[in-house]
């Protein structure tokens, strides 16, 4: 068989493209209630792609630290029902140093303040 002449660059830019990672902007990131783990249940910002939602372990991080911050988010991902709630893209994000043992808590990963909602990452 042929070893793939891919370089690195097409290797992260197919990588990036099937993830389709964009900008977001927080507009709320309540506690939610009814999931396994504590959770928050973001509504996003995506320019003109439009109002998305999501659901992840960020409960260490308090609401008005996210609240109009741009975050990353991957909106290749499937809609996915969590608890009472439907997680329409993945909050991207570092593993939080406090997080409990039993828990994946974790810090987003955020976006320069020029960015503008709905950018594509590459």
């Amino acid at each position: 068989m042929a070893a793939s002449k891919s370089t690195p660059v097409s290797v992260v830019e197919r990588c990036l493209t099937a993830l389709e990672p964009r900008v977001a902007l927080v507009e709320s990131a309540p506690l939610t209630e009814g999931t396994r783990k504590p959770s928050r249940f973001f509504t996003l910002d995506l320019g003109e792609r439009g109002k998305r939602t999501s659901v992840g372990q960020f409960a260490l991080i308090d609401e008005q630290e996210l609240v109009g911050r741009k975050v990353i988010v991957c909106c290749a991902s499937e809609p996915r029902k969590m608890g009472p709630y439907r997680s329409e893209v993945l909050v991207l994000g570092t593993a939080h140093p406090e997080s409990p043992p039993d828990q994946a808590q974790a810090v987003p990963i955020y976006a320069h303040s020029t960015a503008t909602p709905g950018d594509l990452l590459f």
